[in-house]
């Protein structure tokens, strides 16, 4: 009667056992699916904007694609969230646009984290952060083309001074300029709500 007592309790322990294993398993491959999935919207938004941008820079210089970037880019940003079923953000401390500004705990520490890991010449890799209701997915963001310089290069050097001026009609709080390449810039963020998969 004791071995099988022991033998039941055995069978339990490995059961569960193998029970969180998969569960571990099966979270793993969700966090490696949104991995994946907030890559491809990164990649698509930011493909979409400078496409725009550069097309907006060609047509009238860069004051007019600081025009078009105030009147469009959140337009292009809300367009395909809606068509991913997603929240399109970027985030930065040194934010032109105040809709860009950090909000919560989470942004504002994953921002330090970038920030902290980039100044000690660490690679910045995409991070999933994963609540109840919501999957966030940040992925940063570095100054990477000398045609970013134009408007978040330095005044006077890479920003010429009309530019400057149109910059400082636009967004009079602006602090996204004195930038130089490979520069740490912000973050994208997206979030996935669970409840509307």
């Amino acid at each position: 009667m004791r071995l099988q007592t022991l033998l039941i309790i055995s069978v339990i322990i490995y059961s569960c056992g193998r029970n969180q294993g998969k569960s571990e398993t099966e979270k793993s491959l969700t966090q490696l699916e949104y991995l994946q999935k907030g890559a491809e919207i990164v990649n698509l938004t930011q493909s979409e904007l400078l496409k725009n941008v550069s097309a907006a820079i060609q047509t009238g210089g860069p004051g007019y694609a600081i025009d078009f970037c105030s009147e469009n880019a959140m337009l292009l940003k809300d367009s395909l969230s809606r068509l991913n079923n997603c929240v399109i953000r970027r985030i930065a401390s040194r934010y032109r646009n105040p809709a860009d500004k950090p909000q919560t705990k989470t942004e504002k520490d994953q921002l330090n984290l970038y920030q902290e890991a980039n100044k000690e010449g660490h690679s910045l890799a995409p991070e999933i952060v994963v609540f109840d209701d919501r999957v966030e997915y940040y992925q940063p963001i570095f100054i990477d083309r000398g045609a970013c310089l134009i408007c978040h290069g330095s005044p006077g050097k890479q920003i010429a001074d009309e530019t400057l001026e149109k910059i400082k009609e636009r967004y009079p709080g602006d602090l996204a300029t004195g930038y130089a390449m490979n520069d740490f810039r912000g973050a994208w963020k997206i979030t996935f709500m669970k409840n509307e998969e």
